[in-house]
Parts: structure tokens; sequence; C-alpha cells
């Protein structure tokens, strides 16, 4: 019996000629994309000044306390806080003494944002215990908050949780 060896038909080389080239189109954007973003500068590292430990969730209220403080003190009367919740931020508002509520808007909600002064320096110090809540009720759930607290412009901290 004599074996027949068939030959591509112009179909199918058009087809593998056309897979080589959608393969090189896509690699050369992948090589791209490589040299672009390695040609831009480094992101600035996070803040360190001020780090809060991770958020936790009770009766619909965020806790976190300050784990640590580099540099400083930070006089309470120098930072601004801001809460970010599912994308809508409020307006960022000084910060009010230990003990005194900041309340902020997005949308109908409002939040409120408790700091105490543990150590009663009146700076944002270590162990310093921070709640966000909502007005007289819980935090909304299904949604994802940012809370920052920015120093003179410089630098901010922040904490990240959401809510199920």
């Amino acid at each position: 019996m004599a074996s027949s060896i068939s030959t591509p038909q112009g179909s199918d080389r058009r087809s593998v000629w056309f897979l080589v080239a959608v393969l090189g189109a896509v690699l050369a954007v992948m090589l791209t994309s490589y040299v672009v973003y390695s040609s831009l500068p480094p992101r600035a590292p996070p803040a360190d000044n001020v780090v809060f430990s991770r958020p936790s969730i009770s009766e619909g209220n965020a806790s976190f306390v300050v784990e640590s403080v580099s540099g400083g003190p930070y006089p309470h009367t120098g930072f601004r806080v801001n809460l970010t919740v599912n994308g809508f931020s409020a307006e960022p508002a000084p910060l009010a003494a230990s003990r005194i509520l900041n309340r902020l808007s997005i949308g109908p909600n409002v939040y409120v944002i408790f700091w105490d002064d543990a150590d009663g320096d009146g700076a944002v110090s270590r162990g310093d215990p921070w709640i966000v809540s909502g007005d007289n009720i819980p935090l909304p759930t299904l949604s994802l908050f940012e809370f920052g607290l920015q120093y003179q412009g410089q630098w901010t901290a922040k904490a990240f949780w959401s809510t199920t």
C-alpha cells in the first residue's frame, strides 16, 4: 500500500501565517510594555511615619490602633482625616482633639471618627486607639473603606478594611 503525504492547502498556510502574525504582535506589545514600565521611576515607598494595626470589625464599627510611629512627635493639630467608602471620599477635615468626634459626610451617610490620645501628650502616638463608625448606626455592609490620616500635606497613614 502506498501512503500519501498531504501538503497544506492554501487556506491552511494562511491560517498558520495569521497565527504567527498574531503571536508576533502579542509578543511585541508585551516587550513594549516591559520597556515602557521598566523606564518609569519607582513609586515612593508607603509612609511609615504612622502605621496602623489591621482594623477589626465589632458591632458594626471598625477599630484599630497606632502600631508604630517613627519621627515625630506629630501633634494632632497637624493632621487632616479623610474617609473613602466604595470609591467615594469625604472632604478632608482637621483632626479634632482627643475624644472629640470628627463627622464626615459621604453622600447621605455620616461617618464618625473617634481618636483617643492614650498617653495624653497631644500627639498621635503608639497605642492610640481609633474607631470609625456610622452616626449612631453600624457601618454599611458589603463596603470597602479607606481611612487616611494626612500630616501637614507631607504624608498619609492609611488603614483599609471591608464589611460583610
